[in-house]
């Protein structure tokens, strides 16, 4: 009995002597590719209403606030970090684009919210945030795709092509947006790991 044993081990270390010896498979081109995409992050805002109270949250960075100034937001607080959004151009990658889950202070009063980046092309990125509310809302922000390039969009309801905030819209979140280079050479993300 033993002896059926030992050679299973006997073959099995043979194995993985051989296997140590292969060269590694060199990566696909694709995957290559993949690893010059700039990264895009984004962090979500809300402003504060009697059904979003302050809360503690992140740092809402210098510029980020000034924007929301200029689009008329006087309180609001971080309730993300900066998160990374995968590409969906890189269909055959399961990727967890979540975002936020939508609570504030352990309540649900928003839907929680997916990323994605719909369009890289000229030069230019779309970078979509979705869900927040049961009627569907969503951020569309478009912006030049190179390290550096940020800005601050507010979610809008999905009413009419024109997308106009509306009077219910007021309260609703912002996503603040910024690029950074790719990772460096050899350096895995976090969605690489999963």
């Amino acid at each position: 009995m033993r002896r059926p044993s030992f050679v299973c081990l006997l073959v099995f270390n043979m194995v993985a002597a051989i296997a140590a010896e292969l060269p590694a498979q060199a990566p696909t081109p694709e995957s290559t590719a993949r690893r010059r995409f700039n990264q895009v992050f984004v962090k979500v805002i809300v402003p504060v209403t009697s059904r979003t109270p302050k809360q503690d949250g992140p740092v809402v960075e210098s510029w980020v606030a000034e924007r929301l100034k200029q689009l008329g937001e006087s309180e609001y607080f971080a309730v993300t970090d900066w998160v990374p959004v995968c590409d969906a151009l890189l269909e055959d990658d399961i990727v967890d684009n979540k975002v936020w889950d939508g609570r504030l202070n352990g309540k649900h009063p928003f839907c929680p919210v997916g990323g994605d980046i719909p369009q890289r092309e000229n030069g230019r990125l779309l970078v979509r945030i979705a869900g927040w509310t049961p009627a569907g809302g969503e951020a569309n922000i478009t912006l030049t795709d190179e390290p550096g390039s940020r800005a601050v969009g507010p979610v809008r309801l999905l009413v009419g092509k024109e997308g106009k905030r509306i009077k219910i819209e007021e309260g609703l979140p912002h996503v603040a947006v910024i690029i950074a280079p790719p990772p460096q050479e050899g350096v895995t993300s976090h969605s690489d790991d999963e």
